[in-house]
């Protein structure tokens, strides 16, 4: 399953048009139409407060609802840990890494969730610190045929 980074669904549902890779970003995204996609509960949340920042509270909590009702959309999430211990050593080997916190939840959900199997973002910092492949959404245009894993 392709997960999508927030990022990506940020510069859809804001319609950032006059950003460079808003083509790109809604081929890939039209192309995906149909098959399941997961978002980490992080992302989802990241992308909540983008819209309500953008278009207000209504708005980022509509969105929410919406992608919870998904039938296109897998909300992933992480393993709950016994203890706020647990939840930094499990974390602490994605920090090492070099990963931000916020970034090493969003790893932590991927590793846990053997569906993923790629991560749309156009964060290209992210290739090689991930549990998963990393995408560009023009990366993904350019396969040949498309995989929607």
């Amino acid at each position: 399953m392709i997960v999508l980074g927030s990022d990506v669904l940020v510069l859809h549902h804001l319609s950032f048009r006059s950003d460079s890779r808003w083509s790109d970003n809604e081929e890939a995204l039209k192309r995906l139409r149909g098959s399941m996609k997961g978002i980490t509960i992080y992302g989802l949340l990241d992308l909540v407060g983008a819209v309500s920042r953008h278009a207000g509270e209504k708005s980022g909590r509509d969105l929410y609802i919406g992608y919870l009702r998904s039938e296109e959309h897998r909300i992933l999430f992480p393993t709950h840990p016994e203890s706020w211990e647990e939840h930094v050593e499990s974390v602490m080997r994605y920090l090492a890494r070099g990963l931000s916190y916020r970034d090493a939840l969003e790893a932590q959900v991927l590793d846990t969730n053997p569906e993923a199997q790629l991560y749309l973002t156009w964060r290209t910092g992210l290739s090689n610190m991930l549990p998963v492949k990393t995408y560009t959404p023009k990366e993904l245009l350019q396969q040949n045929p498309l995989h929607t894993m």
